[in-house]
This record gives C-alpha cells, structure tokens and sequence, in this order.
C-alpha cells in the first residue's frame, strides 16, 4: 500500500493535469478503504480529480479497483436496471416485473433511498413483511425459481462506499469520471449480464443538462462494455415527478396500478415499457415491445410482483391495502391557467420533510407519507382546483412541506409544450 510519500505523489501528478498510473490507482483506493490513506489525503486527491478531471484509462482503473474491492456475484443471463436517481423514480417496482413476466431473470441488488432520491430496498420494504435481506443462496434460488429477485446490495464494493462518503462531505461528488467508476463498480460487482441505465436529466435530478446526461450514459455504456456487461442508456426527464406518487407505499400502490393493466400517468407507462423493452433487446428478443404489451395485458406482470412479493416473505394480499397514512391535506391552484411548471426536486423535498426519506443514512422512514401530484406540466387548471395531496403523520413537517408544494408549481396564463419523458434513448 502507498505511504504517504505515493499519496502525495498522487495528488502533485493529478492537480497538475497528469494521469495517473493503473497501479497507483489501485493503490490509493485500498490503501484508503483499509485505512492507511487518511481522509484529508484522499480529499486533496479527490478536489484534484475534481478540477482536473480523469482520463478514460484513468477511470477505468478506479472503477475496476472499486469493484473488486469486495463481494463479488456472478449472474449470467440475467438483467438488471439502474437510475443515476430522480423523485417518484419506481421503474424497478414496475420495468423489473414486466422483463421477468416475458421469461428474461432478473438479478437485482439495489439500495437505500438517501435525500430526496428513493431507494428501491425501502418502497418494497413498505410492503407488509416484504424482505430485501437475501442470502446468497436464497437470491440465487429465487432468480431461479420466481424468475426475479430483489435485494439489499450489502457489502459489495466497500471502497466506492467509503470513497462515496468522503465526497459527499468535500463536496467533489459532481465529478462525472468519480460519478461513473462509482456506478459502474456496484454494477460490475452484483453481475447481471443485460443492464440498462437510466440517466435522469432535470431539476429532480444530479444530472441538469442533457449534454452532461448523455456524457454521463456514455460513459457508463463503454465502462461496462469493458467487463462484459451487454449494457445500454436511455435519458429521461426529471423536471417533473415521475408519475403522480413520491413516498414508499404511495409509489408502490402507483406501481401495482400500472402491473394490473390500469391506468397510470403516461410518463411511468412509456418510462417503464421502455427499459423493460431495452432490457429484452439487449438479451436479444426480437420483438420486445409486443412481448412487453402482452406480459401486462395478460396479467403476467402483476402475477409476477405477486410471486416477488411472496418469496420475500410480504403479504401479496396487502398490496390492496398498503399502509398509506390517512391524514391527508391537499394543495390547490392559485389561480386559473396552465401548469407550466412541477419542479420535481422541490415535490422531493416536500416528501423528504413529511417523513418519506431521509437525510442521513439510519434516519427512520414512515411508509406511508408522502405526496401524491393530481397535475402534470400543460394541464389547465381552476382556481382551487386540487393539484397536490400531502400524506402526513400528525403534522409531521406539514407546513414547510405546503410551503415547498405551492413554489413547486408555476401557473401561466398560455399553455406550456408538456415535458417528454424519453429524451434521448440508446
């Protein structure tokens, strides 16, 4: 491992604009997730890398130590999804079962939501007794005899977690060469062979413009071409919510809407058709799109997330009766015009102040509050018409969260273009 004399070596070749060797890089990384690289040290390295940037060979070295760092699973011939995070984001709850229910497994280790990004493990955990605490075993057996498992990713890539920490607290996280060795790493480490990413790009998202969203899913694209993953991007919108729920339970009974067939906000329908469609083009079916229209017409769909459910010890009977709070309080338009805008990432911020998420990791969660939108951006509206539901739990962050709501929309006296949902696609 490098002494202080190769860390500092780093950081004078990388704030000078040089590359830094594979080896060294493989260094640094173990060398700070065993300890022996000090915080101050890896945080001059990181501003550095900030600054300066990272070549794609560079890159490629630091997501491969990252990787290997720890757990490592192998899933061939099975697929997997992920979103660089947005608000009221449930396409696995929705996308996964869909691809499983046209006979291609799925193999997916998620996380916690932190801020206002929901994490998968707590929307499925909102489920009464629903588990994503997974064996290696039990998840392989259930990919095998459900067809679909989803769990809790645990100790995979242990140095993207401490390095991931330290930058959220040096504020060197919008580096896109650390954002992308850092997804790419827990991807290469939990091993499904078909992955499509989801690069968000809007308000609610990291990712503002689409110029950097479409660097981004580059990126992300050739890096797992590097370790054998048949992997695809698609960009999508985070101006606005996806869909209408932003909460655990409110997204889960959302995402059961759209499995059984009913209708939900065409945003989810055409965001979710298409990653499960991308997912079976990449494991070569011929007619994706058919297969996905005829998974959830025929209720093969539903029928999967029931047998999902199940397996992982919830109540599929519960799905009707999800523990949404009760104390509801809705917000109306001010006036009558168009919604011109829904900024999703303060609906985000709403949800986060009711309890739907939280703002450091082991912070509690509460199911069951949230914010449902009745609008999207181009309706016309009344004034006093509802646009938002808030679901609380005795006031709990109540009236900031009111606050956040009535700035999120915008009314204009003209009709505003709606927002699309896929703005870019592989």
């Amino acid at each position: 491992m490098p002494g202080s004399g190769g860390i500092l070596e780093a950081i004078e070749v990388k704030k000078r604009g040089g590359e830094l060797p594979r080896d060294v890089i493989e260094e640094v990384v173990l060398g700070y997730t065993s300890g022996e690289i000090p915080d101050y040290q890896m945080s001059a390295l990181l501003m550095a890398i900030l600054l300066r940037g990272m070549s794609y060979g560079e890159t490629l070295a630091m997501t491969r130590a990252m990787a290997y760092s720890g757990k490592h699973y192998s899933f061939p011939g099975c697929a997997d999804k992920h979103s660089t995070g947005g608000v009221g984001d449930k396409v696995s709850l929705t996308a996964l079962p869909v691809a499983a229910a046209c006979g291609l497994p799925v193999a997916k280790l998620s996380g916690r939501g932190l801020g206002t990004t929901g994490g998968t493990v707590d929307k499925l955990e909102s489920i009464p007794g629903f588990s994503c605490a997974l064996t290696e075993d039990r998840f392989r057996r259930q990919v095998e005899e459900v067809g679909i498992a989803i769990g809790e990713a645990g100790e995979v890539a242990p140095a993207d977690r401490a390095i991931y920490a330290l930058r959220d607290a040096t504020a060197t996280v919008d580096s896109l060469p650390l954002i992308a060795s850092s997804i790419v790493s827990k991807k290469v480490a939990t091993g499904a062979e078909f992955l499509l990413y989801d690069v968000k790009c809007g308000s609610g998202a990291f990712m503002k413009s689409v110029e950097d969203a479409r660097e981004l899913a580059g990126m992300l694209v050739r890096l797992s071409g590097r370790f054998g993953i048949s992997a695809s991007a698609i960009i999508t919108g985070m101006d606005e919510p996806l869909g209408s729920a932003v909460g655990n339970a409110l997204e889960v009974r959302e995402a059961v809407r759209f499995l059984k067939g009913e209708e939900v906000r065409e945003d989810l329908s055409e965001t979710a058709e298409t990653v499960a469609s991308r997912l079976l083009s990449l494991a070569g079916r011929e007619e994706p799109g058919r297969d996905v229209e005829r998974a959830i017409s025929s209720g093969a769909a539903y029928e999967t997330f029931l047998r999902l459910v199940a397996a992982q010890g919830g109540d599929p009977s519960a799905l009707d009766t999800l523990p949404v709070s009760g104390e509801v309080e809705a917000v109306r338009a001010p006036r009558d015009g168009y919604v011109a805008r829904l900024d999703a990432h303060l609906v985000g911020e709403a949800a986060l102040l009711l309890g739907a998420g939280r703002q450091r990791k082991g912070d509690d969660v509460d199911p069951g509050v949230g914010v449902e939108v009745l609008v999207r951006v181009g309706d016309g509206v009344d004034s006093g018409r509802e646009v938002a539901l808030l679901y609380h739990r005795g006031g709990r962050g109540l009236e900031e969260a009111r606050r956040r709501l009535v700035r999120s929309i915008g009314i204009s006296d003209e009709p505003p273009r709606p927002l699309p949902a896929i703005l870019e696609g592989p």
